[in-house]
Parts: C-alpha cells; structure tokens; sequence
C-alpha cells in the first residue's frame, strides 16, 4: 500500500499562535485558574491536549454565556474573533484577558471597519452561527450575513457599492459563485479577498492527488469548517474516488482496507501533523 499525506499539511500559523498563547498564559499565571471562551480552534485533538496543561474549555450557547461562567483567573478569546463588548465586561469582571484572535481574521475586521468608516455596507459571506461570523456580524449592524446556506435578502442592502467580505474558512469555489450571484445585483459591490492563505493552499493543493490514488482521508474535526470545505470540493473533483472524513485513526479501526493500494491523506489547518503522521504509520501496516 502506498501512502501519502498532501502538503501543506500541520497547523496553520493562526493555529500554532493561538496554541502557543494559551500555553503562554498558563506558564505565566501558575496559581490561576485559566479558560478558553469557546473551541481555541476547531480540533478536538487540540482541545485533549490544552486540558492536560490544565487549561479548562467553557463551551456555552453565546460567548456572553461562557464569560458568566467565569468568576476569576485568566480568560483567552479564540482564534475566530469574538465581540468587542466581551472585553469591558471580561475586564470589569477583573479578569485576565489573552486574546488569540487569527491575524487574518483581524484584517477582516479591518476591512470591515473602514468599509462602515466610509459609510458603506458590508455583506459578509460566512456560515450562520460559525463564531467567526458572529464575530464580524457584531461589529456593525451595517454588515450583513450572506448565509452559505439561506442566502441573503437583497432588500436588506441599500448601498449600491457595498463591500464584501467573506469567513476566512470557506472554500475558494463557493464564494466565487455566491460574489456572482451578488455582482448581479450590484455591480458596483466590492470583493475583497478574505479567504486566508492557509486555506487557499489546501484547497487548491486537492487538484495535485494522483489519478492513482483510490482512498482520499480528510482529517479534521466534524464542526471545522476549512476541514468540511476539503470534503466537499474533493468530493466534487474526484467523483469516482472514495472519500472519507475522519478526526484521529480510531476512525479507521474497524475499517476494511485491504482493497486500496494508493491513500492520500489531507489535513485541515486545524489538525496537527501528529495526528496525519500517526494515520500514515497505521496505514503502512496494513
């Protein structure tokens, strides 16, 4: 069997930041209690590991809910942006604050801000209730969710120059299509480009998988959605290949695969190379 794992591949540098930051808090307050409001970043492996450093997760309807649950110590903001409200109120609480935020979501965050400066709206193509939608919607109420799935509603934008922006997650094709749709309506609307580099090379690296290779493997968490994205455009691009998503290579363990002789092995930004590394060594075995 041969086996191969498709670069790029590991944690992307927003990843390895935000990991590094919260191990940074917890070297530096010792005696503390430390938090993180919401998933650091979207892989469980990730998360197992933070808690052996005794760094707690507070996972909660909103983001508001998971600092009411936070009485003292340190508080870390993950890597998708959150509200800038949470700030005052996690400081008046007398907390600690550590904020991991992914650079390439702050420049969106940027864009998105000037884009209300100069008095225009803003449409962000995002998935409802990702965080860091809810991060970008909270900043103005000129900006506007084009919901992957639901769409938007066009009488709700009354700029004919609005901006767009997207989640930095989605995938390349996707929001090519859905910028379309919206040029249609206003041709004058400006496209930013907001899907991070990260993301960008994994998907465009899909096109390099060999025309040998009969077992793709997409490795991430279920609720990632860079990792989702590389589902879907590899379902799209090898229609006559199998295709599986799974997190660790306990997912392979009651798996038949005597029948494949070429394996390619995807990582999301959010899955360690570890985790990559150890899929490959059981697949050799096999």
């Amino acid at each position: 069997m041969r086996v191969e794992i498709l670069e790029p591949s590991g944690c992307c540098q927003g990843v390895n930041n935000a990991i590094s930051l919260a191990l940074k808090a917890r070297s530096e307050h010792k005696d503390k209690n430390v938090y993180i409001l919401g998933m650091l970043v979207h892989n469980e492996t990730v998360i197992n590991e933070l808690t052996k450093h005794h760094i707690e997760t507070i996972i909660a309807p909103t983001l508001f809910d998971a600092l009411n649950k936070v009485n003292d110590g340190v508080v870390i903001f993950t890597a998708h942006g959150h509200d800038e409200k949470l700030n005052a109120l996690a400081t008046k609480k007398g907390l600690i604050v550590y904020d991991s935020t992914c650079a390439f979501v702050k420049v969106n965050h940027h864009h998105i801000q000037n884009a209300i400066k100069d008095n225009h709206q803003v449409i962000f193509i995002g998935k409802k209730n990702h965080p860091e939608t809810d991060a970008s919607l909270a900043i103005s109420p000129e900006v506007i969710l084009f919901d992957i799935k639901d769409g938007l509603d066009y009488k709700k934008i009354i700029d004919q120059e609005p901006v767009i922006v997207c989640q930095t997650t989605l995938s390349i094709y996707e929001v090519k299509d859905i910028q379309e749709d919206i040029f249609k309506h206003f041709p004058k609307a400006k496209a930013l480009k907001s899907v991070c580099n990260a993301t960008y090379e994994r998907q465009k690296a899909l096109n390099n998988i060999s025309s040998s290779c009969d077992l793709i493997l997409i490795v991430g968490s279920n609720n990632s959605s860079n990792t989702s994205k590389l589902y879907e455009i590899s379902k799209k691009l090898y229609k006559n290949k199998e295709i599986r998503q799974i997190k660790t290579v306990k997912d392979l363990f009651d798996s038949n695969l005597d029948k494949y002789h070429y394996i390619t092995i995807v990582g999301g930004a959010s899955t360690p190379k570890n985790v990559l590394e150890e899929i490959k060594e059981y697949l050799l075995t096999k």
